[in-house]
């Protein structure tokens, strides 16, 4: 199957979805939903020549590409774009090599306004009943429990409603909650993201049209006698994440922003205390970001990337730069892949972001905190450096697993000077071969190899080369599937001194969600025949030896956390009982980048027969466990 020629800063996962017709997107149409795209422009000035001749398409093409812009700084290289299909297809390449670097492709969004909005203007939410807090907290995630005792909001000892001050829900098909014929809870975002659900904290004054209603009215609605009906206020305001009893984004929350810390949770030598926190994170006023069901849906975080910009972007819109200091955000999710170096796109976008909001005169400081990681265990890194001793090629295995109901991608990068005259080769365990050469081919007639299983050719990627493999669903249904077991990775033409990378994306469900996914892992079979049962016998700091193996647990850090930048912080985890690292946190160093590792480790697991860390879940005095790095990068800031 030829590969169609495309601009140069289209991405390896854009090109796969244009190759497949956007297959897997199985909400998309073209009525309905358009493209989401992350697009960093060659100079902040390109954009506004890109959108004069984008718009002129729409008269000129039958095929319109709809170019809508989202909110943006204007100093900001990166922007957020919705479209149609067609703003990807041929017309549209001049455009794209003459005024972008890179553009990487998010799930596709359905609109709140069918109208097209050129160019979005953030909107102004400062406003506030009560005055703001100097200390303003961001949360990306998933379920956010605003009703919950925990997050009351205390002035001079009096309970005043809920702390938070927002909240985004980007599902695409919500709408606001009817409560009377004058009355609606929720707002749809029409005037500057244009997709989702919003739910302010203060209501409307009365007016003669429909007046919405905010979080403590909504509240106040669901209370008897000073006790909150929480199963009530939640489940008709539709908020699905918080039917269950715990959720990933509530554990956060409570870390990051709860009333007692964790410290005083923990019991060492002594029982726990309990003790409420006095930092002023504990009454800091929130806004949280639900993330789409798709989204969370999605394990591999490959398609997030603007739906996280427009969540940041939305977040800074409630600060009042004369009040609020600090902003501190919280991103729960990243890829498995990526270049691994600091020079991902989103990564760029964070750090500029970071550096726009330094807290200079009339702006806030902007802190961004990441997790490390909880890759370390899973069998998702290679790496093979070639030496003059050894020969020009590796080869490892890729275990696919069966019934499985996602795709599953690997990425292989190289440097681009080592990278000339490489080329990759996968093999399915039946013996059917796909190269970076021929690409994806049509199988024989009455083989199960779907065409769009296979290598793609290399792209270039700032200094790097990428290649991308892809195995589609191997769950049964109708027409051909791939086959499960033991794919072969083979790369040829290895120079002396080149080093070769690989990292699997991560496939297996998030917290809660049920899929039927499944995941795919990297296995060194030389090495399982020759060495595994000796390094069985070597048992060191926690884990058992791997050396000699091409699988590498050091170097799989978070594919958005291999950046150093002052500002976006990264944590680690230990356990708490023996001091050793947690045996999933991921480790550093980066791929070649800055980074050698977390900026800071912190507790995430008691010991190893209690693992995990104990905060607040979905209802008010309900506590659970989570174990990940998730629950350590937000205590790093509050013992400050």
């Amino acid at each position: 199957m030829a590969e169609m020629e495309f601009p140069n800063c289209f991405e390896p996962y854009l090109r796969y979805a244009i190759a497949t017709d956007f297959k897997y997107f199985e909400s998309f149409d073209d009525d309905d939903f358009r493209l989401f795209l992350l697009v960093e422009f060659k100079d902040a000035r390109h954009a506004a020549q890109f959108e004069k001749e984008m718009t002129a398409m729409d008269d000129n093409h039958d095929g319109k590409p709809g170019i809508e812009f989202g909110p943006a700084h204007r100093k900001s290289r990166y922007a957020t774009i919705r479209c149609f299909k067609a703003a990807v297809g041929p017309p549209t390449f001049g455009s794209w090599n003459d005024h972008v670097s890179r553009v990487e492709l998010s799930l596709p969004v359905r609109p709140t306004a069918p109208q097209l909005i050129r160019r979005a203007v953030l909107r102004d939410r400062t406003a506030s009943v009560y005055r703001p807090t100097d200390l303003l907290i961001g949360v990306i995630d998933d379920g956010c429990p605003f009703a919950a005792a925990h997050f009351v909001k205390s002035i001079l000892g009096v309970a005043a409603g809920t702390r938070v001050r927002g909240i985004w829900d980007q599902n695409p098909d919500r709408n606001p909650i009817r409560v009377d014929s004058n009355t609606e809870f929720g707002e749809l975002l029409s005037s500057d993201f244009n997709y989702g659900l919003e739910f302010l904290r203060d209501s409307e004054p009365p007016s003669p049209g429909v007046r919405k209603i905010g979080l403590n009215e909504w509240i106040n609605l669901h209370s008897t006698a000073g006790s909150v009906n929480e199963d009530g206020c939640y489940a008709e305001a539709g908020f699905k994440t918080l039917k269950r009893q715990r959720s990933h984004g509530a554990h956060v929350m409570d870390v990051l922003a709860g009333r007692v810390p964790i410290s005083s949770r923990i019991g060492r030598r002594d029982p726990p205390s309990w003790q409420s926190a006095t930092d002023p994170a504990a009454s800091a006023d929130v806004v949280f970001v639900q993330f789409s069901e798709d989204c969370i849906r999605d394990a591999t975080g490959v398609w997030l990337k603007s739906y996280v910009v427009h969540g940041i972007y939305y977040i800074l819109s409630f600060v009042d730069p004369t009040i609020t200091r600090n902003v501190l955000i919280n991103v729960s999710y990243g890829p498995t892949t990526g270049p691994h170096d600091g020079t991902a796109e989103l990564e760029s976008a964070l750090t500029e972001l970071v550096t726009i909001f330094d807290g200079s005169p009339g702006k806030p400081k902007l802190e961004i905190f990441l997790p490390a990681g909880n890759a370390y265990l899973s069998e998702g890194h290679v790496v093979f450096e070639r030496t003059s001793t050894l020969p020009d090629h590796v080869d490892w295995t890729w275990r696919i697993p069966p019934d499985n109901s996602v795709l599953c991608f690997a990425e292989v990068w190289m440097r681009k000077n080592d990278a000339s005259g490489v080329i990759v080769t996968l093999t399915s365990p039946g013996g059917l071969t796909s190269s970076s050469t021929t690409g994806p081919i049509p199988p024989p007639d009455g083989i199960p190899f779907p065409s769009f299983t296979g290598v793609y050719a290399p792209r270039e990627w700032g200094d790097n080369t990428v290649w991308l493999l892809a195995v589609e669903p191997t769950i049964a249904h109708s027409g051909f599937v791939p086959e499960h077991g033991h794919w072969t990775i083979r790369v040829d033409g290895v120079g002396v001194n080149a080093k070769v990378h690989a990292y699997v994306a991560r496939s297996d469900p998030n917290l809660d969600v049920r899929s039927g996914a499944r995941r795919s892992y990297f296995v060194d079979a030389e090495w399982e025949r020759t060495r595994s049962a000796e390094a069985r016998c070597k048992y060191g700091n926690g884990e058992f030896d791997k050396a000699g193996s091409l699988i590498h647990r050091n170097g799989n850090l978070n594919g958005i956390a291999t950046a150093s930048v002052p500002s976006v912080h990264v944590a680690g985890g230990y356990i708490l009982s023996n001091g050793r690292k947690s045996p999933y946190a991921s480790a550093g160093p980066a791929r070649g980048g800055p980074r050698v590792g977390p900026d800071y480790v912190l507790p995430c697991d008691e010991s190893y027969a209690l693992g995990g860390i104990r905060a607040g879940g979905n209802r008010s005095g309900a506590v659970f466990r989570l174990a990940g790095t998730s629950t350590a990068r937000h205590r790093s800031w509050r013992g400050r």
